[in-house]
């Protein structure tokens, strides 16, 4: 004998498995979302570092050469093409300024003649805010708003000054002395 299916119980099924791929589906798109966010932090946090590594090759380069520490005052390096860095003619300083700015361009790595290495629209600045003291700085648009830096490198130079990072580190150049004979 054929059992009855009441017709208020039919099709039941398909509405609990309807709804079950739309829990999945909404499951899905928030690890989609997830994925892309941590995709932004991550590069985010690469070209943080990198310009953390920047901002200290020129403080190292600028403790090599103390002594004329005030000739590497400049602002927005690496904004234009620094010329040949091999130039005989150049100066410790102005050597040290033309190189660190190719490399603020992105020259450590080159995918199909495009630049790649460095930060979006890199830039260094240094200033001399004190006696004997050195704020080097390396600005470059980041990709999310988060807000603006009080550092003013490469103000007002970008889309937006909440998408504008600014890294820096104080030098301090020790005036030494001869002791008295």
């Amino acid at each position: 004998m054929k059992k009855l299916i009441p017709p208020l119980q039919q099709g039941v099924a398909l509405i609990e498995a309807l709804i079950a791929m739309l829990i999945v589906a909404f499951g899905v798109l928030g690890f989609v979302g997830l994925q892309a966010r941590t995709t932004v932090a991550n590069l985010e946090g690469y070209q943080r570092s990198q310009a953390l590594i920047l901002v200290n090759d020129m403080v190292e380069r600028m403790k090599l050469n103390r002594i004329n520490a005030a000739t590497y005052v400049s602002s927005n390096i690496g904004t234009t093409a620094p010329g040949d860095c091999t130039n005989v003619a150049l100066t410790a300083s102005q050597k040290d300024i033309c190189e660190w700015a190719t490399t603020l361009q992105g020259a450590g790595e080159v995918q199909g003649g495009t630049k790649v290495g460095a930060m979006l629209n890199a830039r260094g600045c240094i200033t001399n805010p004190a006696t004997n003291q050195y704020l080097i700085a390396v600005a470059w648009q980041g990709l999310q708003p988060s807000g603006a830096p009080t550092n003013t490198c490469g103000q007002n130079a970008y889309s937006s000054e909440d998408t504008r990072r600014v890294v820096s580190v104080v030098m301090q150049v020790a005036q030494l002395v001869d002791p008295a004979p």
